[in-house]
């Protein structure tokens, strides 16, 4: 192996050059510069990291409640849900439709049919909480989350999504699905949408709303029995699609 050292000179700039000569016949010019600079580079990428990680960490230590832990598990530390555990977005509803969410678990209005399998698994979780303590907590700091940008899977035609949602659905839940607590209804944008499946269809089969004193969500079950399954799928494309 041979080493030749060059010159290349630019306006007000010298470039020292190592061409290193390999037997094989391959030649690789790396600059002194390129080479502080990668390494630069490299020393500020693990700064941020560590700094972003830092950040995350502070703010969940600092308002992360620890009644939440026990959610962590399905809903995640962010309240970002989870698609294999059957379980939702938390982040960003507002803090009265999850206070109403948890009450109704709690007292059985929700989560209480038989066949409600994953309503069944959440009222043990609500029926520990504290309505005036642990609860106020929880939905203060789930409220407080930033939107989580999640993947969808949803197909259907978007002309026809927004025509069907706004007939059915925007009235209540607003134009671009991002609820409206004035008629009690919650955020639909960036939910998953099995979740929103699976809850249009217990609303359809009377596994959710038919409680005599859930009364929005005896509402709820009768909007949905007026949607047929195609006029779902594309509803369910249009709220994927709201950013």
């Amino acid at each position: 192996m041979s080493v030749n050292r060059c010159y290349h000179v630019v306006p007000d700039k010298v470039i020292f050059f190592e061409t290193v000569k390999i037997k094989a016949g391959m030649f690789f010019s790396i600059t002194l510069l390129n080479k502080v600079l990668g390494i630069l580079l490299f020393i500020l990428a693990l700064v941020l990291a560590f700094s972003f990680s830092v950040q995350a960490n502070e703010k969940l230590n600092v308002k992360m409640p620890a009644v939440y832990q026990q959610c962590v598990s399905c809903h995640g530390d962010v309240g970002q849900g989870n698609n294999l555990l059957n379980a939702p977005v938390l982040a960003g509803l507002s803090k009265a439709y999850l206070t109403r969410q948890l009450a109704n678990f709690k007292s059985g209005l929700r989560g209480s049919h038989a066949q409600d399998t994953f309503g069944n698994q959440m009222q043990p979780f609500a029926k520990a909480l504290d309505l005036n303590k642990d609860v106020p907590l929880l939905v203060a700091y789930l409220a407080d989350l930033p939107t989580v940008d999640i993947k969808q899977a949803a197909k259907g035609n978007l002309k026809n999504g927004s025509r069907y949602y706004q007939g059915k659905c925007g009235a209540c839940h607003g134009g671009v699905a991002q609820g409206n607590e004035a008629m009690k209804a919650p955020k639909l944008a960036h939910q998953h949408t099995e979740y929103l499946r699976r809850q249009m269809k217990n609303f359809t089969t009377g596994l959710r709303g038919n409680h005599a004193n859930d009364k929005y969500g005896r509402q709820m079950a009768m909007m949905a029995k007026t949607t047929s399954g195609k006029e779902l799928e594309d509803i369910l494309y249009f709220i994927a699609m709201q950013k």
